[in-house]
């Protein structure tokens, strides 16, 4: 949670907005790579993918994460 709440702070900042157009060029780019890559690199052109698309949904899970827990503490109020 605390992390979520960090990821949320940090996308606060007016740096967010470059660091992510950032990663996208570099998600576009990598999906050239893998697109031509052959079968040694296949695997690591794929890595690189799921990580920039991690980094990428970083803001969307750290609010889904945090809707959770106020959804689950809202919850048990009610118990």
């Amino acid at each position: 949670q605390e992390c979520s709440k960090a990821v949320l702070a940090l996308s606060l900042k007016p740096e967010w907005q470059q660091v992510q157009q950032l990663l996208a060029s570099r998600l576009d780019n990598a999906r050239e790579l893998l697109e031509a890559a052959d079968e040694k690199d296949f695997r690591y052109e794929q890595g690189r993918i799921l990580e920039l698309r991690f980094m990428l949904e970083l803001e969307e899970t750290a609010k889904a994460t945090l809707e959770r827990e106020r959804t689950r503490k809202r919850t048990s109020d009610f118990t």
